[in-house]
């Protein structure tokens, strides 16, 4: 009989300090689990305005992708907006369109005046793209290929993709994209009369700055012109000069098959060096 109290002694002993080493370890373990795995994972914060600031005019760039920022450099949003356009095997460029879905503005004149982040990416991961900033003259400027990055381009150049491959057995794929036009700006506010301004004797000698002027107007095309700074753009009275105005009628004279019945053969043949070609239920 005392063996059988002395072994349930010992037995309840033993459970009781198990029980209380269980109660006080379980916390710790609790505590250890709860380590928010998110300070692991945290990426480092990207420099969206540096990005821009470093980049190439006219370039495609791969990832980090900068944010749609306030601004930088000497520009400022103006707008912004998104869509989602499709590539297709074999095909045409697909170019990206203008808010609302009109065709993208781009043009020959002002250059710079104007710059555009377009951030894309491939809807399907396994569609590789051929990302394109196209001029006016249709000719490719900068194109990289890629799932997803960015571009930035002036207002003379042309977003657009063409689908290059796919790992799977896609013929097509679909493109998103967002779009930020930002606009060059002198920002900077008049100071208030008197505020700051060193005396008389400590003022810096004032410094000249020489307005751009036309150099020469670029024939054949009206408007173009060279200016001064060493830059191509629109110049409002190269657009009105002679020979502007020539190459304007010769493009309305000579650009179709037929010559314009209210051109006598003279005029057509002096402006467009051929003899002139008349509709048929015309000829004589």
């Amino acid at each position: 009989m005392l063996i059988v109290v002395v072994a349930t002694v010992g037995a309840w002993l033993i459970w009781g300090r198990g029980g209380d080493d269980d109660s006080a370890t379980s916390p710790v373990a609790a505590s250890s689990s709860a380590v928010p795995e998110t300070e692991s994972e945290a990426q480092p914060e990207i420099d969206s305005v540096a990005l821009l600031e470093n980049a190439q005019v006219d370039s495609v760039n791969p990832a980090p992708v900068p944010e749609s920022v306030e601004a930088w450099g000497d520009y400022v949003k103006n707008r912004s907006w998104n869509g989602m356009l499709r590539v297709f095997e074999h095909a045409e460029a697909s170019p990206v369109t203008e808010e609302g879905g009109s065709q993208f503005r781009n043009t020959m004149n002002h250059c710079g005046e104007v710059m555009y982040l377009v951030t894309f990416r491939s809807v399907n991961e396994n569609v590789l793209l051929d990302a394109q900033l196209l001029d006016a003259a249709k000719s490719v400027r900068a194109h990289a290929e890629l799932h997803d990055g960015w571009m930035l381009g002036t207002n003379c150049e042309l977003p657009q993709f063409v689908f290059v491959s796919s790992t799977d057995t896609s013929n097509l794929g679909d493109v998103a994209y967002d779009v930020t036009e930002y606009r060059q700006s002198s920002v900077a506010a008049p100071a208030i009369e008197g505020a700051g301004e060193p005396a008389a004797s400590e003022a810096e000698p004032a410094v000249s700055v020489e307005v751009p002027y036309v150099v020469e107007c670029l024939q054949g095309v009206p408007g173009p012109a060279q200016w001064s700074d060493g830059t191509m753009a629109y110049a409002e009275e190269c657009a009105n000069t002679p020979e502007a105005q020539q190459s304007i009628r010769a493009e309305r004279l000579c650009g179709g098959l037929y010559a314009p019945e209210d051109v006598s053969r003279e005029e057509f043949e002096a402006i467009c060096n051929r003899a002139p070609v008349y509709p048929p239920e015309d000829a004589s």
